[in-house]
């Protein structure tokens, strides 16, 4: 598979302050159910995250992300190696 590389449009700014955190996550361990008042991108740079909201759960590997409104209750946590959570 070839990835092409898109430009940003011209002038376009990021629409506010972005922070950006990594943290690793010992296996089976997980962060109690929680909500931010700002939306968050949750992937992982390592191993396998899950990620619970709402009665529902996502496994995520490096390839994938999962994104959470501001407000949403969520909780996430390694599922069987120890993990690196992005935000």
């Amino acid at each position: 598979m070839l990835w092409e590389t898109i430009a940003a449009p011209p002038g376009l700014a990021a629409p506010g302050p972005m922070t950006i955190r990594a943290q690793s996550i010992p296996a089976r361990h997980y962060f109690p159910e929680h909500a931010h008042p700002w939306h968050q991108v949750v992937y992982a740079i390592s191993g396998v995250l899950t990620v619970a909201v709402e009665r529902r759960s996502f496994v995520i590997s490096p390839e994938q992300a999962v994104w959470l409104p501001a407000a949403l209750t969520h909780r996430v946590g390694s599922l069987l190696g120890s993990a690196t959570k992005c935000q």
